[in-house]
């Protein structure tokens, strides 16, 4: 009962009227003014967990959850890995090897430079580009026959339409084996293949150009090598976990990168989120100040009252904590305020979509906004530790430099 008397008579100052009416007014703007950045704090961290959740959607069609290649160099012999050991480990779904380089696409007399990326049949499984076709199919291999995937943006350059399936696309890349920067000519190899349908993800990967394994690697004279292993780790099992056990069968001189780790967007994206949480943390830090001014002008037209709560007897502390409850009461009517407009226009953003995006580029037409548990409830610690600190030193002050308090 004791420890409740201080909220308890707090609350009673909160509520009560006061000998000035202005004490009231700037009590709600308090309020409010502490309320905004806590909404603008859960608003704003949504909207990282939205673009960060349309970041990895996009990222999904195109990097695999683990990625193995060679810690030096562009490409290694795939005899040296055991493919087959990396396919039984627990945790992996499917796998494929991957050769992707540089190369030049033609198709009716135009030209345009593609990342050729020979594929093995597994890739559609470990990768879902598949889904991603707006036009043919996702087939670079036939039976004996070969062809080529290529994306809207090479597409575009290269003058074929959504109706184009089944013309041929030329590919060119340099011979390796007979080049010579004095006579070029007859240093290059060729490839002429149909194409079996085209993807469309974004403007970024718009400019892979999708064959067979074997092919690349006869294009690219890079027999019985490859760029990379594309992972993909099964339904509810852990990634790291799982590129551990990769990296043991894998060996020295390879390395195992999960998708968060081989991508440095999603760091990117990560240091950007609590850059801005450290930015809005500052506001809310300033925004509190403003319980300064109410907590001292409470004390204030409260001195009668504390006199007479000292003359029954109260000690110093019990006063101190009476005003201290009055700023947490503050805060927490800030807090709640603040965090159900936050939570609400978010809310209403995901379901409604409030603020849509005039744009053709993105896949999406709705400005992204994804709610987090956690980040709310990180939100409202923070705001109370400061809360808790900035009135803790206000009363402090005011009863150290007011004796009569």
């Amino acid at each position: 009962m004791l420890r409740r008397l201080p909220y308890f008579i707090a609350g009673r100052y909160l509520r009560s009227r006061k000998s000035h009416s202005v004490i009231n007014i700037i009590s709600g703007v308090s309020v409010a003014a502490m309320a905004t950045p806590v909404a603008a704090m859960v608003i704003l961290l949504s909207v990282f967990n939205g673009l960060e959740g349309m970041v990895r959607s996009l990222y999904t069609a195109v990097d695999a959850d683990i990625t193995v290649r060679a810690a030096e160099g562009t490409v290694f012999d795939t005899a040296r890995i055991d493919t087959a050991a990396m396919r039984a480990a627990e945790g992996v779904e499917a796998l494929s090897l991957v050769l992707e380089q540089g190369a030049m696409a033609e198709a009716a007399g135009r030209r345009t430079i593609v990342r050729l990326r020979g594929v093995e049949r597994d890739y559609m499984r470990v990768v879902p580009i598949a889904q991603h076709i707006y036009a043919g199919t996702f087939s670079v291999a036939v039976d004996d026959a070969r062809s080529a995937v290529v994306g809207h943006r090479t597409a575009q350059e290269l003058g074929m339409s959504r109706q184009a399936a089944g013309d041929t696309v030329t590919f060119y890349a340099i011979n390796r084996t007979r080049f010579s920067s004095l006579l070029p000519v007859g240093g290059y190899t060729r490839r002429a293949v149909p194409v079996a349908g085209f993807y469309s993800i974004d403007d970024e990967n718009g400019d892979v150009a999708f064959v067979s394994m074997d092919m690349a690697q006869r294009i690219f004279n890079y027999g019985g090598r490859a760029s990379a292993v594309a992972v993909k780790v099964a339904t509810g099992a852990d990634a790291d976990a799982v590129a551990e056990r990769l990296q043991r069968i894998a060996g020295e001189g390879m390395e195992v990168l999960t998708r968060e780790r081989s991508n440095s967007i999603y760091r990117l994206m990560a240091l950007e989120k609590w850059g801005v949480f450290g930015v809005a943390l500052l506001v809310l830090t300033v925004a509190s100040l403003t319980v300064v001014g109410t907590i001292v002008m409470i004390m204030i037209d409260k001195r009668d009252d504390t006199a007479t709560l000292r003359t029954m007897g109260a000690r110093r502390a019990t006063v101190r904590d009476i005003f201290v409850g009055e700023g947490h009461l503050l805060a927490a009517a800030s807090l709640v305020l603040g965090l159900t407009v936050g939570v609400g226009l978010t809310l209403l953003q995901q379901k409604v979509g409030l603020v849509r995006l005039q744009t053709q580029t993105l896949m999406v037409d709705v400005y992204p906004v994804e709610l987090h548990v956690s980040d709310v409830v990180l939100t409202a610690a923070a705001y109370l530790a400061v809360a808790h600190v900035v009135t803790r030193l206000t009363v402090g002050a005011m009863l150290k430099d007011n004796g009569t308090i």
